[in-house]
């Protein structure tokens, strides 16, 4: 499990010490560094897989980076042998990065470091997941890809496996096969979800097939909503890092194409991960999703594994504000900006109706 991550001149962070905990949600305001700490954690994590002394930032990250000069903050502070830095803190374990450009090669980014390997195993699902197609792309065993297009497969390879999930996260407790958990927990957030998966190893590719109590027979994702493909790569990550010991699930936006009610369900089910030994980070913008994890937390007497940052840029200046839930699921506070749109739109619709009432 991380504990903390420093960053020091990466991005828009000169200088900020972050808490984790077994489940921490990132909210705030549109380009206020969350992505920012999640690109420096898959930064820090494809380092620490590294046999030489660069790292393909690009491929680390997962977006195109371009020159990795762009990783520097522009406010930067100065530092010793290196153009930024990062620090993750383990339970057992301190793992600190120092990154520089290489002066004659300046696609390089070139890294040395204390503690180099993290043992904490970092999977990430990103907000533009893969969504209905045809069929999907079989291979890579080790998890689930960042935009989750191996899901199938990787349920497909469960059930050959025989991968057992952690017991808390059992919707019935007959139930032996990844796959059938996998529908069920679809069913438990979006109700009404069969599927099944077979993959074609000549072709390399994993098919998939839904239905439901209207129809007789399964009909390609292409023919349903964003919803369920995008829901499938989530509950798949969660339901195999269950099965694994150190795993840390990054989730951005795991409320993309999810009604409300599903959404406050999804943030149930991934505290029920949470709860399981996986340690979950998650980036959102849904109130739903911060509403269903303290709910189950409150219900499971866990709330205090919860960390809630909320992230505010006002004048060049990023703040991180740390909120609480206690026992009861309540939250410690509710600052300006922080999912209180809806107060203030019918705060307006009310004033409207005032002024339209004396005319």
């Amino acid at each position: 499990m991380i504990k903390k991550v420093v960053l020091k001149n990466f991005k828009c962070f000169s200088d900020v010490s972050l808490e984790l905990g077994g489940l921490t949600i990132f909210a705030g305001a549109n380009a206020a560094g969350k992505s920012s700490v999640i690109q420096a954690l898959l930064l820090a994590s494809s380092t620490s897989r590294e046999k030489g002394n660069s790292v393909d930032a690009t491929k680390a990250i997962g977006i195109a980076v371009g020159n990795p000069k762009a990783l520097i903050s522009q406010n930067k502070t100065e530092l010793e042998d290196a153009d930024f830095e990062l620090m993750l803190e383990e339970m057992h374990n301190i793992v600190h990065l120092k990154y520089s450009i290489d002066k004659l090669s300046p696609l390089k980014l070139l890294f040395k470091g204390l503690g180099i390997n993290l043992q904490s195993q970092v999977f990430y699902l990103n907000a533009e997941r893969c969504g209905p197609r045809i069929s999907y792309p079989a291979g890579y065993e080790e998890g689930i890809l960042s935009d989750g297009a191996n899901a199938a497969y990787l349920i497909d390879r469960a059930d050959m496996q025989q991968r057992k999930i952690s017991e808390g996260l059992a919707v019935s407790g007959l139930v032996t096969k990844f796959s059938i958990h996998v529908e069920e927990w679809l069913n438990v957030i979006l109700g009404d979800v069969n599927f099944s998966v077979s993959t074609d190893l000549i072709k390399s590719s994993t098919d998939v097939k839904y239905k439901n109590t209207l129809v007789d027979d399964g009909v390609l994702p292409t023919m349903t909503g964003f919803g369920i493909s995008y829901i499938l790569s989530v509950v798949t990550a969660g339901l195999w890092c269950s099965s694994m010991s150190d795993a840390v699930l990054i989730v951005e936006n795991p409320e993309a194409h999810l009604h409300p009610a599903a959404q406050s369900r999804m943030g149930k089910f991934l505290q029920l991960v949470a709860s399981s030994g996986v340690q979950v980070i998650i980036e959102t913008h849904s109130e739903h999703i911060i509403d269903g994890v303290r709910i189950q937390a409150a219900w499971q007497k866990e709330t205090e594994r919860i960390k809630i940052n909320f992230f505010t840029s006002k004048d060049g200046r990023i703040n991180i504000q740390d909120i609480k839930v206690n026992e009861h699921g309540e939250l410690s506070d509710w600052p300006d900006g922080f999912f209180d749109q809806k107060s203030l739109d019918l705060r307006d619709l009310f004033v409207m109706r005032r002024k339209n009432a004396g005319k």
